[in-house]
Order: structure tokens, then sequence, then C-alpha cells
């Protein structure tokens, strides 16, 4: 009856959401997918939100999805996998940990300023 079994396959895959990731935030629905994709939910501490709650995302859950057609797969794991460049988090600001110009500079910070500014790098 159906000569190409493959391309009637959906991928069903998890995406961890790491707290530097774009969607920490925001309404699942928020996310523009590829097409032939579609959200199936959240898995947040071992409990399922589904997707027509429209929950909001966090870091460390896994947001579920399923791609109707094997060639998507690629497209929609980029799209749920978007990261701000540099570390980001809603709670804090690395920047303002960096010292300022008026700040002196002494023998003992010196040493700091090495390894802490390597770091960033």
């Amino acid at each position: 009856m159906f000569k190409n079994n493959k391309a009637l396959e959906p991928s069903l895959f998890g995406v961890l959401i790491q707290a530097n990731s774009i969607y920490c935030g925001i309404h699942l629905t928020e996310i523009q997918l590829p097409e032939r994709c579609a959200f199936l939910g959240i898995l947040r501490e071992s409990q399922v939100i589904s997707a027509t709650d429209n929950p909001v995302i966090c870091a460390g859950d896994y947001i579920l999805a399923i791609a109707t057609h094997p060639m998507m797969v690629p497209a929609l794991k980029v799209t749920l996998k978007k990261i701000h460049s540099l570390y980001y988090s809603l709670n804090n600001c690395l920047l303002e940990a960096r010292p300022t110009d008026n700040q002196s500079l002494n023998s003992d910070d010196s040493n700091f300023l090495i390894n802490s500014t390597s770091t960033y790098s």
C-alpha cells in the first residue's frame, strides 16, 4: 500500500534547556518551529506538562517535540538548542562583577584579575 514508509515515520526527541538558552522565561508557543514539526510538551522534574497548557520554559526542562518528516529533525534540533552567545542567566549578570576603571590595582588584586579575565576570554 505505502511504498515509502520512511517518510511516514515521525521522529520524537527531547532537548534539554540550558541556563543560557534563548527560550528560558518564555511560553512554549512563542517558539517558531520549522514546518512539519510540533511540540508535545515539557518534561519538568519527572512531570509532563502538555503543550496545550503553554507552560513557561525554565532551565533544566526538556522540550518534547516531534518532526513528522525525518528530514526536518536537524532543523528542529538547531532551533531548540539556540543559546545566548555569552553566558546568560535571568538571575545574575557577570558583567557586574568586572572591575571598573576607577578601582585601583594592587599586587594582590592583579593576579586575581589576570586569572579571572582569562576565564571569560
